[in-house]
């Protein structure tokens, strides 16, 4: 295996896009939420800078590519592609920022008791749930790593174990934590990872998603 660093593939492209000679600093589980022309999906961030992040995502982002990053629900950034390397990218921020405090307000909101892990809007997958009450008809209308908002037949309860299959195949086991008519709040027992969550689309329809990149 390539044990080169990877964002000395990213070097030549990062240097064009003003990210080398930044402050550089690693993070560990860090994920960001991208928006692309339609498309949402999470990433894992690698490195942050003044001028930009390097990161990685499933989805095929394109040199010179305007995105919008969010770090959390209140802090985005918005960005461009500067350079790739397989699934490996560097992108730099429309406006630099201090990436050292940055950090410290992502690290401080994630330690508040308000913070949420980020979610997906899924504009309603259609999805099976089974449980100790039998066969469900879900509707998915967000997902995060570690949790999904359901609409369900009204027959959820809080406590209630619940298996959820989404459309593409993926099977997630939950507990029900609060309901509101119809809505279905679950958390999940086995947290998704960000490569699952990497594209709306790939809920949907992982088959159709991973053969257009491989196209």
């Amino acid at each position: 295996m390539d044990t080169k660093d990877d964002f000395d593939r990213l070097r030549p492209a990062a240097q064009n896009g003003g990210l080398v000679g930044d402050v550089r600093l690693s993070t560990v589980n860090r994920i960001a939420r991208l928006h692309i022309a339609g498309e949402a999906g999470l990433a894992r961030v690698h490195t942050l800078f003044d001028g930009g992040i390097e990161l990685s995502s499933i989805m095929d982002l394109r040199m010179g590519q305007a995105i919008r990053v969010d770090f959390s629900e209140t802090v985005s950034l918005t960005a461009t592609v500067a350079g790739k390397a397989c699934n490996r990218y560097a992108l730099a921020f429309q406006r630099p920022v201090n990436c050292a405090e940055l950090l410290r307000r992502l690290v401080a909101e994630a330690r508040s008791k308000r913070a949420r892990p980020l979610r997906l809007a899924t504009g309603r997958v259609s999805a099976n749930g089974r449980s100790a009450e039998g066969v469900h008809k879900l509707e998915v209308d967000d997902i995060s790593q570690r949790g999904m908002k359901v609409r369900h037949d009204g027959s959820f309860k809080a406590g209630l174990r619940v298996s959820v299959q989404l459309p593409n195949g993926r099977e997630c086991q939950g507990v029900v934590r609060w309901t509101k008519e119809s809505s279905a709040g679950l958390q999940l027992v086995d947290i998704l990872s960000a490569e699952e969550l990497g594209a709306v689309s790939f809920l949907g329809d992982g088959i159709e998603y991973q053969a257009s990149r491989e196209g």
